[in-house]
């Protein structure tokens, strides 16, 4: 399916899962905390970032997490944001819209392999005071896919089919320095190596 075809169809979904709205009851209660996913994971140990008020309002939910990790061992520190909404597409949106918009520019994006042959968003941004390589991808239930088309799509017709719906956003991201972003990304890999085995387990 291209990517035209692949939009029609989606729109079309949507639309049918707005018909069919009330037949399916959201309960806050039910949503999983995705702040509890743990702070020390192997030799990695985190660091909340706190947000503020202004921060969620933007977001359109409290249900996330960004947290600097550090490897105790080598010292190397990722950054681990984690965005969730049982109810709210909106909310996931793919991050180089809040990045562009803040002013940073973005380069090299691709698709890449990030764990044996699971794949993942990656880019650069460049700003005035430093260089980021950001890795993304999105998850729905038991689907983890680089694709936003593909993880809105799941959760469309999970709506229709009135399974549970969810979504989240996981975004990991290093600074590059001395001009060597294989090292990032090799530190990237290494966390992410980590935090997939548990995704289902805090991020269902």
């Amino acid at each position: 399916m291209n990517l035209k075809n692949f939009i029609i169809v989606l729109v079309v979904l949507i639309a049918a899962a707005a018909i069919t709205n009330k037949q399916i009851k959201y309960n806050p209660q039910d949503e999983p905390q995705v702040s509890l996913f743990p702070l020390t994971i192997g030799d990695w140990q985190g660091t909340d970032i706190p947000l503020s008020e202004r921060d969620y309002k933007i977001l359109e939910t409290k249900n996330l997490f960004i947290r600097d990790y550090k490897n105790l061992k080598t010292g190397v520190s990722v950054n681990f944001y984690v965005i969730y909404s049982q109810d709210n597409r909106k909310a996931l949106h793919p991050p180089e819209i809040c990045y562009t918009g803040g002013g940073a520019t973005i380069t090299k994006k691709t698709v890449i392999p990030l764990i044996g042959s699971f794949k993942a968003n990656m880019f650069t941004i460049d700003s005035k005071q430093s260089r980021q390589m950001v890795v993304y991808w999105f998850k729905s239930t038991t689907l983890n896919t680089y694709s936003y088309l593909q993880q809105q799509l799941k959760v469309v017709v999970d709506h229709i089919l009135g399974k549970k719906t969810s979504g989240a956003m996981i975004r990991i991201s290093a600074a590059v320095h001395d001009n060597d972003p294989d090292s990032s990304l090799r530190n990237i890999k290494s966390f992410a190596s980590q935090i997939t085995p548990l995704l289902d387990t805090y991020i269902p």
